[in-house]
């Protein structure tokens, strides 16, 4: 199976030290690191903040690396290389892969997973530097899409946000198109969060939908907030004399970096009984 159309599901537990006290999710990704026109000085400032966020989980979005794309990875699949060549490329991929997990060792055990991308490398193993680099650092492997369950613990009380994220697909000029593609995912999915990388945009919107309960005899109504985001990129568009396809498509230039959620663990009374839930907040 195609390592760039798996699915997974995915639980991970975060424990509330405190309600009313912020949690943050940092989705990240496409970052294309080794790629001459990776933003290495943002990417660098992206690593030294996100040491320094307390209270933060981080969720990788695909494209971490510049490696091989889709096309040229069928390019390769009908070459046939020496296994000199072979051992070369595979040592180039261990090398990159060893930089980025150092960079981002300090996210182990905060890390929700690693989305795959359209760029990465496969070993003779079968294995994508994805999943090694998931290995090492000690997370879930997501595939290209991943349906992820956060459940919150605080004492007795179990409550969970769902996040429906995907890579991402399609590359709309426009920020309204490029969030039309996550609104899409709601069409196939019940979720709190919606996330999509891949266009290098960073943008985020938020709808309310309404929700019936039981109550006792009768019944009450409640309002949930739904967010989607795409998660933004280090991947610049516009280098003086420097080749890049955004600059050859007249494309617009990307704001670079992350989007940053706030959970934030909240606790109200109805009818004698204490209710929990998570209000979701988004910037950019």
């Amino acid at each position: 199976m195609s390592a760039d159309s798996i699915f997974t599901i995915h639980r991970f537990v975060i424990p509330v030290k405190a309600l009313n006290l912020p949690i943050y999710l940092i989705p990240f990704g496409d970052i294309h690191r080794f790629a001459h026109l990776c933003d290495v000085k943002k990417w660098q400032e992206f690593l030294d903040w996100a040491k320094r966020k307390k209270n933060a989980y981080f969720l990788g979005m695909g494209d971490y690396d510049d490696l091989i794309s889709c096309s040229e990875r069928q390019a390769l699949t009908e070459v046939m290389f020496h296994d000199e060549t072979r051992l070369t490329l595979e040592e180039l991929f261990v090398s990159r892969t060893e930089k980025l997990c150092k960079e981002m060792g300090f996210m182990r055990n905060k890390l929700i997973g690693l989305l795959e991308g359209n760029h990465f490398g496969t070993f003779q193993s079968g294995m994508t530097t994805t999943q090694v680099m998931a290995d090492k650092l000690n997370c879930k492997y997501l595939g290209i899409s991943a349906f992820i369950r956060l459940l919150f613990i605080y004492g007795d009380r179990r409550f969970d946000i769902d996040i429906w994220a995907h890579h991402g697909k399609g590359a709309s000029r426009l920020v309204g198109g490029s969030l039309n593609t996550v609104q899409q995912m709601s069409d196939c999915a019940e979720a709190d969060i919606y996330l999509m990388g891949h266009d290098h945009k960073k943008s985020v919107a938020m709808k309310t939908k309404l929700m019936l309960h039981s109550s006792g005899s009768g019944i009450s109504l409640s309002h949930s907030k739904v967010l989607m985001a795409r998660t933004g990129s280090f991947l610049r568009g516009y280098v003086e004399d420097q080749p890049s396809y955004i600059a050859r498509g007249a494309m617009s230039p990307t704001d670079m970096g992350v989007i940053k959620i706030e959970l934030t663990p909240k606790r109200y009374t109805k009818e004698d009984k204490n209710l929990f839930y998570i209000d979701i907040h988004a910037s950019l």
